[in-house]
């Protein structure tokens, strides 16, 4: 996600938060999948689960259950701020699981015991009686977005892909900017990703209890969860922790979220230590840690300014992803990658039409190509003759697109490639592409196109908590219906056309180096395969030897 937002409004904040952070019934077994065992098991109750920490009570509907704020890891404060996760008290008698959690320390909240998850699973999720069940549900492991420094499980409503997809959905919320990535000496590096990997122990511990198998965990995630996804690729820790992986609009290479040069991480932590007057580089930590969590928070950066993000550390993440996916050294899973057609779109409606109400100036139109296209003022010339407001339309869309093409497509085709150069295990590849998907707030100024986090409608109910502005169409609602096949049937198999094909005339084939059939996803059953998005995004351009 791009350096492009720094400070709102306040009363703007709320609008803005949402929308960055997506930065979404009818009970139906999926094809393919077995029954499920009816529940409770003999002696249980439905909305009543004993975990390895103890015993929690959900909620039951026509809809599924579900489970909130179950602990996975102990509340990181006092000399746990900025410490590795360590395993959660276990509590006597029921702990409520009703309630919608506390969100992770962040811009409008001080929150630091927040490591929670939640659990969502279908109205008759398979009891778990024996080692030996059949019929244990495929479980996909949500990691929200919000450029690692906003955002939390509890936005994303899981019940589509729950009771139409037959799945097991668990939300994480993970430490935020710097309580999740401060590299002061003493601090854990990558905190954030290691509070990921315990719940996936805490899910490989206990999903059972809740109808899922433990031997088949998909991890998926958007922006910021998307390329969470490529760092537990990456990480060793997490190898055997997941079965699959999708990283939706946060590709491995190439976006500005990471991972950092241990150098930078330090820089950054250093001057927030000093904005916080701990100038003492051998106190530094303690210093930091006594301080207010709402000074942390503001300390930390602007909104989405990526201050904070994952680190190369050597240990937690001990490559680079290109040098990663392109010698095989990571856990390989079969995967799938992917972005919309105009990601760029939602940030230029945050900072310049939701944060200002106007359209970008001719300055800030170069400003923000100068941006994508680097330091390098030939590169930055080129890109400025390629992205002209005349071929665009606007100043606002050749900027937008250049944003797009620069830090999400071309990053993502070069991910897929990268990853598919070992054929096995196989890599998919997709573009989402409605003109007019649903959004949160229209844009008078500007067409949203297929914005950053569109396609997560067609997934969640709720992004933020927000349901869409305008429901789904009934076009619309057959490409969710779709894709929520797809994805599931990956989950469940690893083959995303397992669960029947997305459209009756389309089948998605896995990607076979830099010729690849990526997948456009389209309403009306109009998703077809394409090989242009190289070409429409001028990836030539932004994937030439000398500008990575």
């Amino acid at each position: 996600m791009p350096h492009l937002i720094r400070r709102l409004p306040r009363r703007l904040l709320p609008a803005a938060v949402a929308a960055a952070t997506t930065a979404a019934v009818l009970v139906v077994a999926p094809a393919g999948s077995a029954p499920a065992a009816a529940w409770p098991a003999p002696g249980g109750s439905a909305d009543t689960v004993l975990t390895s920490g103890g015993a929690v009570r959900g909620t039951v509907s026509t809809d599924g259950r579900r489970f909130l704020g179950i602990p996975y890891a102990a509340p990181p404060t006092g000399a746990l701020r900025f410490a590795a996760p360590q395993p959660a008290a276990p509590w006597t008698g029921v702990r409520d699981a009703t309630a919608t959690p506390p969100t992770c320390a962040q811009l409008g909240t001080a929150t630091e015991d927040c490591l929670i998850l939640n659990v969502s699973t279908p109205p008759a999720a398979p009891a778990a009686t024996s080692a030996r069940h059949a019929h244990r549900l495929p479980v996909m492991v949500w990691l929200h977005g919000g450029a690692y420094s906003l955002g939390s499980a509890a936005g994303y409503d899981p019940t589509p892909l729950v009771t139409r997809g037959g799945v097991v959905v668990v939300g994480v919320n993970y430490r935020l900017g710097p309580f999740g990535f401060l590299t002061l000496p003493g601090a854990q590096p990558n905190a954030a990703l290691l509070d990921q990997q315990a719940a996936l122990r805490w899910v490989r511990r206990n999903i059972a209890a809740f109808g899922g198998d433990p031997h088949n965990v998909t991890i998926f995630g958007e922006s910021a969860g998307g390329h969470s996804v490529c760092m537990q690729l990456l990480s060793p820790g997490a190898r055997g922790l997941f079965r699959r992986a999708i990283s939706e609009s946060g590709a491995c290479t190439g976006t500005g979220l990471g991972p950092v040069p241990r150098a930078q991480a330090d820089a950054a932590s250093l001057r927030l230590a000093t904005a916080l007057g701990c100038t003492d580089p051998a106190t530094a930590l303690a210093c930091v840690r006594s301080k207010p969590a709402a000074d942390v928070v503001a300390a930390g950066g602007g909104l989405l300014d990526l201050t904070f993000v994952p680190t190369l550390d050597g240990v937690v993440v001990p490559r680079g992803t290109r040098e990663a996916l392109e010698s095989g050294r990571y856990n390989r899973v079969p995967l799938i990658v992917g972005s919309n057609h105009d990601e760029g779109r939602l940030f230029v409606w945050l900072q310049y039409h939701l944060g200002l109400g106007r359209a970008v100036t001719q300055a800030e139109y170069e400003a923000g190509v100068r941006r994508a296209a680097g330091s390098d003022p030939a590169r930055v010339a080129a890109a400025l003759a390629r992205y002209t407001p005349a071929a665009y339309g606007s100043r606002d869309l050749a900027m937008a697109a250049a944003m797009t093409d620069s830090t999400f497509a071309c990053p993502a085709v070069e991910t897929a490639a990268a990853a598919a150069r070992w054929w096995r295990p196989p890599v998919f590849q997709y573009q989402f592409d409605d003109p007019q998907p649903p959004v949160i707030v229209p844009d008078p100024l500007m067409p949203l196109g297929a914005y950053h986090s569109a396609e997560l409608y067609y997934l969640f109910a709720t992004l933020q908590g927000i349901p869409p502005f305008t429901p789904l169409t009934p076009a619309q609602r057959q490409l969710s219906d779709g894709m929520i096949r797809a994805w599931t049937a990956f989950a469940r198999t690893g083959d995303p056309n397992a669960g029947g094909l997305l459209d009756p005339d389309v089948r998605w084939p896995a990607v076979r180096g830099r010729d690849p059939a990526v997948l456009s996803l389209r309403p009306g059953g109009a998703s077809r395969l394409i090989r242009t998005v190289d070409d429409e995004h001028q990836c030539g351009f932004w994937l030439a030897p000398a500008t990575r």
